[in-house]
This record gives C-alpha cells, structure tokens and sequence, in this order.
C-alpha cells in the first residue's frame, strides 16, 4: 500500500482542521494509519505532513481513490489539486511551540479597522480553536461586519530543542510567544527549500547564458537569500524570447505560484492601478516562494509618459517592499530606455535577449525541428539567417512545413486505400467504399507510415528562406539585393578591393589574427558623378557576402521634430548591430554630414551623432559601414579621418571597355543587326555616366519595340537606332565636376 496514489480534492475544513488528512476507512486501515497520528505526504518532490482523519468512504473504486486537504494545508505545502499523492506514516510528533514569528500580509482590498487584531489572531490560534500550525502557513482571521486580516507563519521555535527538519506541526500553548511584523515577510521556509525551480535550458534555445543566470537567481531565491532580492528585468528586440522566457520562468512556478501584471490592467486612474498593483503584490506574498510575471513594462510604464509616472512610482514602492522575500518579479520590456527612469534602479539584474549569432540559431533550429531535418540543413541555415530572431525562425519553420506538406501531396499522398470488403469472408483484396478509405493523408497518417514522411528536406527549408524576412530589419530593409558584379559593367578592379575589405576578415579571419590584424575593419566611402552605379556596388557587395543590407537616404534622416534626426542614426546603428553582419548604407550622405563650417545647428547634431556611433566602430562587430556622395568636397573633414571613412572609392564615368561591358549587359538577349558594332557604339558614348548609358539603350530598343509592333521594318537594333538615342541624350558630367573629384582625390587617396 506503499505506493499506492490518492488524487488531492478539496476538504471543506477551516483552521481547526487545517492539517487533517481526509482519508477513507478501508485506506487508513490499508497504510496502517489510526485517526489523529501523524503522516507524510509525499507529492513529486514536495513533502507535507498532516493529521490522519477519517473522511467519508467512497462509493464507487476508483484507480486513484481520494484525499482530502484544506486550502491552507495546499497551500503550506505547494500541493495541487487533481494530482495524486503517496501517503506514509510518520515518526513525528506534534510539538508545541515556544516561538511563532508572524507576518501581516493582508491583501489592499481587505476591509480592516484599527482594532486588536494580534490578539484576535493569538486567540485564533489556540487549540480550541486551531490543532496545529505550521511554518508557512496561511490564515485569514475574521471580525464583525465582514473584517478580516490575513498572517502568514514565517517561522517556529520549539521548547529547548532544536527545530525538526523537514515540514512539521506545532500546538499553541499558554507559554507560546507571539510576534508580529508588519510587511510582506520572508517566506524563505523549509517548504520553499524543498522545491526545485529551475528552467529547463532544452525547452529553450539560444539563451543558455540567460537561463544559466536566472537558474542561479531562483536558486537562491528558495535557498538562504541576500539582504536583497531585487527584481530582474529582460531586454531585447522583439521576437528574441522575452515572453517565452517569462512563461517558462512562470511553468517553473506553477499556477499556483505565479502572479501576472499585464498593461491592459492598468487602464484606470492613479488609484485603481496602485490598489491593482498592491493587490497582486500581496497575494503574491502570500504564496511565497512566488513570481509576479510583468510583460511589456514599456506599455504600462513607458519613459517619457507623464500620465504613467503614479504608475511606475506605485510599482517602484512595491518592488521594494517584497526586496528580502522570496517574492520574485520579473519584467519585459523592449529596451532599458523605453521604461520610466525611476523603476530601472528597482530591478538588481537586467538582462538582454540579444538577436541570436549562428551558434545560437542552430540550437534554436535544432528545439524547433529536432531530428526532422539532418545536421547538415540546419547548419546551413544557421549560416544563412543573419539578424532572425526565435521568433522568426518559428515562423521559417512553419513555413517550411507547409512546402514540406505540399510536396507530399505533390508526390502523390492523396491515395485510395484497398481494404479487404466487410462484406466478404475471404482474404481478397476489394475496392470499398470511397468516401470512407479515399482521404488526404494527415501529417499523424504520415508518421504512423513511416518516420521520413515528416521530415523536413533543404527544399523546404530553402522555400522559406525565400519568404521570410527577419524582424530585425523588416522595417527599413530593401529587396534582398539581387545585383552582382556582373551587372556592373567594369567593376573587376572594384571587386578585388571590396575583396581585400571585407571578404578578408569574413574568410582569412585566421590569416588575419597571424600578423596581428584582428580589428581589420574599413568603412568605405564611394564618390563620384550622379549616375556611375554607386547604390548598384552596395548592393553587389551586400550580396556576394551575404550581408543583411541596410540602406538609407541622407535626407531622409532630417526631421523637423528636435532630436529625431539623432535618434533615427542610433536606431540604425542598433538594427546594423542586432543583424550582424550587415551593411549600412547611407546614400546621399552629404546630407548629414556636410563640413560644420556651412553653419545649421539642426544638421550638426545629426552630425555629431553619426560621428559618435562611427567611433564605435571597435564596438560594431560585423557591421560594414558604406556611403555614396555626389560632393564629397562637402563633406565634414572629421568624416574622412582615420577610423570613421577610411578608403574613398572614386566611381568614375566608365571608361571605354566598361561601356562596351555595360552595352552588351543591356543587349543580352536582343537581336542585332548585322553592322551594329558594341565597339564604336562605346567610343561614341564617352563621357556619359553608366546610368546615361543605360537609358541610351532603352531609347534605342523601345525604337525596335515600337517597329516590331508596327509590323514595320526590322526587328533587331540597329547602328541607326542608337545613332538617333545618343542625339537625343546629352551629358550631364562636366569637366568641372570632373575637376572636383581628381582634387578630392589628391587631398590623400586611402584604402
């Protein structure tokens, strides 16, 4: 009868029978139990002990027969309803008490009045009126008119001995001492050093180091507490596990034990939400060892907000009063800087959830997907998924299934089954009936079939990488670039340089370390006239390195509103370095970053910021910093020193062989006459930009279009049509302009 489980209900007891254990008689008589002797009760882990009592036979057998606890006796010993117990006898022997330590924990919506309530709460205790106490117990005591109070046992001393170990009950005798303590109390029991709270790191991926620093913290939090037990606050761009951080700190808990605060709550006026706030405070303490789960604190205390400020000053006040218990609270928030300034120094640990590396990616995948991909996929897509956050790669997941799916319904799942005829005696295979057997396999049908019908192939996982976008640069990232080298007519020059650049440290980083050049990091500043592929070099550098490209237009970083323009540089930066590795490419730069010299106090702030950000570039790990200028005679000398801009790349008019590349470029796959020579067509368009050329061409093919849809003569370009394309076009590079650039160059050319 040892092992045999009983499933915990409810008993209507009050605090007499706080502690009895309601049994049947065929189960006291089976574990050997007598009414009134004491036994332990043994849930998972948890240990409780109680008074063996008879309690009302049951009707019927049922596997798990019954066992009934009061709430105050649940509570005490964290046991839950619905699960199921062991039940021994114990050893023990019920004590009385010399010393019992009290906590007033009444919760805020409580009515009470000024009158004697520790002598009521002394009275309540005795035996007349209570069998047994116990550490960690917690009681309401009730006056007139509906008045309670609520107390919380914190800790028992015995006569001249030391105390048990382990749970234990006591009596009250006429020589017990009593004394009070207002506040939340300290519920740092033996019951709470029983539990085991702790994440499981599996369920989790990407965040080891995080869930290594919040075991440690609960860990204390049910062991010997510090003088203070602050709060913690999590950090992070959206989707890096904020939430699933807080509801596996929650699970850890158990409902029972976890109390949440959520924004929509505190909708009211200053008051309602302090009387909230106190309210789950209080409840919280009074189930110590406990959590208080606060999701999006930016949302119900956000910085700059002064309607907020009661509410983050009621939160403030709370924190601190549960500082030394074993009350946890543990909050969320987007950024340190998006909270009321005054809650920040209330939480002891901040801790950000960054945008996972590939390291971390890879064990994400790997709890996402388990053994349904090979190692090899998830490798590879690891590598390939620069700035995805969990939370994107949950939906990559998903998206992946659903191309898993439809290819298995491609390969033929849609099946017929044959069956043997209910109607036939014989072993012979028949068609029956279809609308009962004809149906689409279900993914369970293709597990029961075989363990390789759900696997997700690199397929798959491809066709959701071309859907997917990661979070941390939906907002202002271009089309994945899709130009190469090859779209640039002349660029091989251009390439090798990018190669030493940026191709070393991702591919030589060994090479580099060798002779001492780890920090091998060059920001780059391309130049020169409107029109000669600058964006287009960007582009072909963020996709031959498969670097998450972030572009922006200089003049869209001005506002009107102070302090914007500034903040939208930071924000930029913080993406770049969430994303990594990246680009940032700021075209039109002269816009912001014109010399200090030309005077405009708005533009010199957006100046200064930019300038302080490029001087962290020890600090931007994997960050590639481009920008393209028309007038970089303009820009501000501080720019172009040493660490902020240090190779300027001069993107000349094409020289001759580049515009014979960039004319076959634009001719791919269009018929030429027989006398159209790509060689003369380029000496004639000397001096235009590689953009002018470009339209050149499309004049001189829409001259073929509008032929072939005449149904007038020929359908192929001609000498003629580009002939008439280059009258009608004129140059817009000068040789003044010229002129600007080779004395910008010769003020000291770097790469």
């Amino acid at each position: 009868m040892a092992d045999k489980q009983f499933t915990v209900r409810k008993a209507p007891a009050g605090l007499r029978e706080a502690y009895r254990v309601f049994l049947d008689a065929g189960a006291l008589t089976k574990l050997g139990l007598a009414t009134g002797t004491l036994c332990e009760v043994h849930q998972d882990d948890l240990v409780g002990i109680g008074i063996a009592w008879r309690g009302s036979d049951s009707s019927n057998s049922p596997k798990n027969p019954p066992v009934q606890m009061s709430e105050i006796m649940r509570d005490t010993f964290s046991f839950q309803l619905g699960k199921n117990v062991r039940i021994q006898k114990s050893t023990q022997k019920i004590t009385e008490a010399a010393r019992i330590e009290l906590v007033d924990v009444t919760p805020s919506e409580y009515e009470i009045d000024s009158g004697s309530w520790q002598h009521r709460c002394m009275t309540a205790l005795f035996d007349d009126n209570c069998e047994a106490v116990a550490v960690g117990m917690t009681f309401d005591v009730a006056a007139k008119k509906g008045l309670r109070k609520r107390y919380f046992v914190e800790h028992i001393e015995c006569h001249g001995s030391a105390p048990q170990s382990g749970p234990a009950l006591y009596t009250v005798g006429d020589s017990t001492e009593f004394v009070f303590t207002q506040g939340m109390g300290n519920r740092n029991t033996e019951m709470s050093r029983q539990l085991n709270i702790r994440l499981d790191a599996a369920r989790i991926g990407g965040l080891q180091a995080q869930i290594e620093d919040l075991n440690r913290r609960l860990t204390a939090l049910c062991g010997e507490l510090e003088d203070r037990n602050a709060g913690i606050l999590l950090h992070g761009y959206e989707g890096t596990g904020k939430s699933l951080l807080l509801n596996e700190v929650a699970h850890s808990f158990g409902r029972e034990r976890t109390f949440r605060l959520f924004a929509r709550q505190l909708l009211g006026t200053a008051s309602g939400n302090s009387k909230i706030i106190d309210s789950t405070f209080g409840d919280a303490s009074a189930s110590q060892p406990s959590v208080i789960i606060i999701d999006d604190l930016h949302e119900m205390a956000a910085s700059g907000d002064a309607l907020l400020k009661p509410t983050a000053a009621a939160l403030s006040s709370a924190i601190d009063k549960v500082q030394g218990t074993s009350v946890l609270v543990v909050a969320a928030a987007r950024s340190i800087s998006s909270v009321q300034s005054c809650l920040i120094p209330h939480f002891l640990d901040t801790y950000e959830l960054p945008i996972p590396d590939a390291a971390a990616r890879l064990q994400i995948m790997k709890v996402l997907l388990g053994r349904r991909a090979t190692e090899d996929s998830l490798k590879n897509v690891a590598a390939r998924t620069h700035g995805f956050t969990g939370s994107d790669l949950k939906i990559l997941v998903g998206t992946a299934n659903v191309a898993a799916l439809k290819r298995h319904i491609d390969e033929g799942w849609v099946r017929v089954d044959l069956r043997p005829s209910p109607q036939s005696e014989d072993t012979s295979t028949t068609l029956v009936d279809g609308a009962a057997h004809s149906r689409v396999a279900s993914l369970d049908d293709r597990q029961e079939t075989t363990s390789n019908d759900s696997n997700i192939t690199m397929p798959d996982l491809e066709v959701a990488l071309a859907k997917v976008r990661p979070t941390a640069l939906r907002e202002i990232i271009l089309e994945v670039p899709k130009v190469t080298w090859d779209d640039i007519g002349g660029s091989e020059t251009l390439k090798a340089r990018f190669d030493q650049i940026i191709g070393w440290p991702l591919y030589h980083a060994g090479v580099l370390a060798e002779f001492n050049r780890t920090n091998w990091q060059k920001s780059v500043l391309l130049y020169g006239p409107p029109g000669c592929s600058k964006t287009m070099t960007a582009q072909a550098v963020a996709n031959t390195y498969g670097l998450n490209f972030l572009a922006v237009k200089g003049a869209e970083l001005l506002s009107m509103y102070v302090g914007e323009s500034e903040r939208a540089v930071r924000e930029i930066f913080r993406k770049a370095k969430a994303a990594a590795p990246s680009i940032i490419f700021f075209d039109e730069i002269d816009a912001v970053g014109s010399s200090r010299d030309a005077g405009g106090d708005g533009d010199l702030h957006v100046l200064t910021t930019l300038l302080n950000e490029m001087d962290g570039f020890t600090r931007l790990k994997g960050v590639q910093v481009m920008a393209a200028t028309n007038k970089p005679q303009s820009l501000d000398p501080a720019l172009l020193r040493p660490g902020r801009f240090d190779a300027h790349f001069y993107l000349a008019p094409p020289h001759e062989d580049a515009r014979r590349d960039i004319i076959e470029l634009q001719l791919k796959g269009i018929q030429r006459s027989t006398g159209l020579d790509t060689a003369m067509l380029a000496r004639a368009m000397d001096g235009f930009s590689g953009a002018e050329m470009v339209g050149i061409c499309d004049l001189a093919v829409e001259a073929v279009i509008a032929r072939a849809i005449s149904s007038s003569g020929e359908r192929c370009v001609t000498a003629a049509d580009f002939e008439a394309a280059i009258g009608a076009s004129s140059r817009g590079i000068t040789g003044e302009m010229l002129e600007v650039y080779d004395n910008f160059g010769a003020r000291g050319k770097r790469a």
